[in-house]
């Protein structure tokens, strides 16, 4: 009898430490949580999240879950979007402005139903316009002087989404302008020029979008002495073979095609003429020169520009120069890049 005892006793413990029957009994359900960091802000007009869409995730409990949301107190739920009760994923196209405070809930399937909430906020914006530089003809720097003032020139730009980040590098065969510098986080050129020349380069603004949009445009800024003759025109356009170079342009009640030529101090009347840079030639179809327009029987108006219409396709190097109506006569000279495109 005390033997069987003892087994029994032995068995007993046995079950205590290893089971008996039914296998190993499985570990509680951990607590619910929502997962999620805050959702991204949605666009009007645009679907919410994109392509890849948006969905809340939590862990714990037992799935599946089933996803419910609500206003937070003083807010409103987005409109235009709505929340799958199935996944979690948040869909739809929002329709207004504002910043909107949801409670998201989930539970799960387990009786009673495990239950977590967390409170985030949905910003709705605007669509957003193309970012564009927005700043004219840069202005002529004079050597010894500080360039647009004490403060320096301020660069502009429109659309995207604020603050922009500007950069600028040289294009063709030309520098940057020695002693002025461009401010990345302010767009300011400040500085003060201190060698003589006319500088082309290419200003590229990018916007804080995520992944950010960018935009790029040509400019120059020539460099002279103090009443020296000097070509304030800026970067010469494009063109398309077979089209008339230029664009076309109003000047009073007069039209005409071309690209208008500008010079500043020296004697004008002015007159141009333009040669090909080394290792390139002049662009075929076009020339350099003035018209007159009003008819000249009772008044003229004298417009210098570039013209024609472009015959071949290609990039041509070419020097401009201005030659003044004193005597001795002044003369200004400035490289350009033409870019003519086939049809």
């Amino acid at each position: 009898m005390k033997k069987l005892i003892g087994v029994l006793n032995c068995v007993f413990l046995l079950c205590l430490l290893v089971g008996c029957g039914g296998g190993a009994v499985p570990p509680p359900p951990q607590p619910m949580t929502i997962t999620s960091q805050a959702p991204p802000d949605g666009t009007i007009g645009a679907s919410y999240a994109g392509t890849q869409g948006f969905s809340f995730a939590a862990k714990g409990g037992t799935p599946p879950y089933a996803w419910s949301w609500t206003a937070a107190a003083g807010s409103s739920l987005p409109p235009g979007l709505s929340l799958s009760a199935g996944t979690g994923a948040v869909s739809g196209t929002p329709a207004t402005i504002g910043v909107y405070m949801v409670t998201v809930s989930v539970k799960d399937s387990s009786s009673p139903a495990k239950q977590a909430s967390m409170t985030y906020p949905i910003a709705i914006i605007a669509q957003l316009t193309v970012l564009e530089i927005t700043s004219p003809q840069l202005p002529i720097g004079t050597l010894g002087a500080d360039y647009g003032g004490v403060a320096g020139y301020s660069l502009t730009a429109s659309g995207g989404i604020a603050p922009y980040r500007w950069d600028w590098v040289a294009t063709g065969s030309s520098s940057l302008p020695p002693g002025l510098t461009l401010t990345p986080n302010t767009g300011v050129i400040s500085g003060i020029p201190s060698t003589i020349g006319f500088y082309s380069f290419t200003i590229t603004v990018t916007d804080s979008e995520s992944p950010p949009a960018q935009f790029s445009a040509n400019f120059a800024i020539p460099v002279t002495q103090p009443g020296e003759l000097l070509i304030t025109t800026g970067p010469l356009p494009g063109g398309i073979v077979g089209f008339p170079y230029g664009g076309h342009h109003f000047l009073y009640s007069w039209q005409f095609y071309g690209f208008p030529l500008g010079a500043t101090a020296g004697t004008p009347p002015y007159s141009w003429s333009w040669a090909a840079a080394p290792g390139s030639s002049l662009p075929p179809g076009l020339n350099v020169g003035s018209i007159l327009l009003g008819g000249c029987s009772l008044a003229c108006v004298r417009v210098d520009i570039v013209g024609g219409t472009p015959t071949a396709a290609g990039t041509y190097d070419v020097v401009v120069t201005v030659t003044d109506s004193a005597t001795p006569p002044a003369h200004g000279s400035a490289n350009y890049m033409i870019v003519i495109n086939p049809i």
